[in-house]
């Protein structure tokens, strides 16, 4: 038998203690846990996750990729502050910061906006630092301060800074990938899908560069990567969502929910249509998902990713270093 190195043994006691400290906070502001199945009908709809399939004869079932769909249908049924630190499942390869098992925390705030969404999630990011006695963080060159306000940024905003670019200004592929590339920006691609073109470039020119000295939510996406946000009634181009990235981690993804169940349809079906296209397996619709819609108010979530969170928190290296050995 291989024992477990005395850091890594360290590490999984820190994280222990960061669960708890999570479970108290929420707790403390009327939260309450639930556990979610995590075997089911419909997975997830999402163009970029794919699930592990779990079949007997034509009864299809999935391993989640995400608590979401439940956690949403017993909001749809009267719930209002809930959260679930789940086991979730995504086929996707190993790497330093992703293990096809990990572990995901989501809570859900009905009569809560995406910036009071902000806060409460300031609030769980610090309560895990606390835990650990932690104001600040090191990471590389930079320290990574904890205990002052986390910066705002828009999607805009930060294109413009470090890429010196608007995508809302060029909404085809071609305009987008080509002022791109006068401004010195490296867009290898020649995808004809403007959204190709935009992850390129904030993957080579904008992601490397947020959450370097205090947490980053970056917020108010292009309304094609909406996924299960509303968008913003003030300017439709723009989805009511936002990212934190801390430390060179992206540790969470929110929205201010889409809770119209005829338009979640519509997105649900384009994105069944883009795997058909794209040779992947396409997934039911989660009808009582979309039944649920029609019961919910207005609400906004977050999903964290807990171990890349551990990550930053004690210095790990690889995700690998904050969980039992499974992959």
């Amino acid at each position: 038998m291989t024992l477990i190195a005395p850091k890594r043994l360290d590490r999984l006691r820190q994280r222990a203690a960061i669960l708890r400290q999570i479970r108290r906070t929420l707790d403390d502001r009327d939260f309450f846990e639930v556990e979610p199945p995590v075997i089911v009908a419909s997975p997830g709809m999402e163009l970029h996750l794919d699930a592990f399939e779990l079949s007997k004869g034509t009864d299809r079932r999935y391993l989640h990729t995400s608590p979401e769909y439940a956690l949403k249908t017993l909001l749809g049924q009267g719930a209002k502050r809930i959260y679930a630190i789940v086991p979730c499942f995504r086929d996707e390869p190993v790497s330093r910061t992703h293990n096809p098992e990990f572990t995901m925390l989501e809570w859900y705030a009905t009569g809560t906006d995406l910036f009071g969404l902000m806060e409460q999630t300031e609030d769980v990011v610090r309560a895990a630092a606390d835990a650990l006695g932690l104001s600040a963080v090191s990471v590389g060159e930079n320290v990574l301060d904890l205990e002052g306000p986390f910066e705002r940024l828009t999607v805009r905003a930060a294109f413009e800074r470090y890429a010196g670019v608007d995508p809302w200004a060029h909404p085809t592929a071609d305009g987008l990938r080509d002022v791109a590339r006068r401004r010195g920006v490296a867009v290898p691609t020649d995808s004809p899908d403007w959204d190709d073109v935009f992850f390129q470039i904030f993957l080579n020119e904008v992601e490397p560069r947020l959450g370097q000295t205090r947490p980053t939510f970056l917020w108010g996406w292009p309304a094609s990567q909406a996924a299960l946000s509303r968008l913003d009634p003030s300017d439709p181009s723009t989805a009511l969502r936002f990212e934190l990235f801390a430390g060179g981690f992206e540790l969470a993804n929110a929205f201010d929910e889409l809770i119209d169940p005829v338009e979640q349809r519509i997105r649900f079906e384009a994105e069944s249509a883009a795997r058909a296209s794209l040779g992947k397996a396409v997934y039911p619709i989660d009808e009582r998902l979309l039944a649920a819609l029609e019961q919910m108010s207005p609400t906004a979530g977050i999903a964290l990713g807990v171990d890349r969170l551990v990550m930053l928190l004690t210095g790990a290296e690889h995700i690998a270093d904050v969980r039992l050995e499974g992959w």
